[in-house]
């Protein structure tokens, strides 16, 4: 775990918050987009993962397209929409927001035990794992913070 508080990059740049706590689909992909966007709009995005979210990244399951259920007959449809308008999937937007050098990934300490993961199983997935009182102190100052 870090102490220290979190760079806002060389020149300054603002931070880009996203508390990701669904592991739906259009969830997903929507933390996605942002952070892609945020990062080559030149802002530092930290990514902090609970529940679902963190459990789909961490078994690598990002890409599985299904809409939940809640979107009953048109999820197909937008899927295939999707597919046909050659979407990005969720793990090349990730890749190329890392690619940025402007996106970190962290997982929630607590999340980390009550998922029953384990270091090895977030080695390469996350940047960091940290307490969720120390991440809200180093990111006291984002210029903008989304729950999704």
């Amino acid at each position: 775990m870090s102490n220290g508080p979190m760079n806002n990059g060389p020149a300054g740049d603002a931070q880009f918050v996203i508390f990701a706590h669904s592991g739906d689909y259009d969830r997903l992909y929507q933390v996605a987009t942002l952070a892609v966007s945020a990062a080559a709009n030149g802002d530092d995005v930290r990514v902090i993962l609970f529940f679902e979210a963190l459990r789909r990244f961490a078994a690598d399951d990002l890409d599985d397209t299904r809409f939940p259920a809640s979107y009953g007959e048109e999820g197909p449809r937008l899927e295939e929409r999707m597919k046909k308008a050659h979407a990005h999937s969720v793990s090349d937007l990730i890749d190329t927001a890392r690619q940025t050098g402007r996106l970190k990934l962290y997982a929630c300490a607590a999340q980390v035990k009550f998922l029953d993961l384990s270091a090895a199983d977030l080695e390469g997935i996350v940047d960091e794992v940290i307490s969720l009182p120390n991440f809200l102190r180093q990111t006291s100052d984002a210029r903008t913070k989304l729950f999704i």
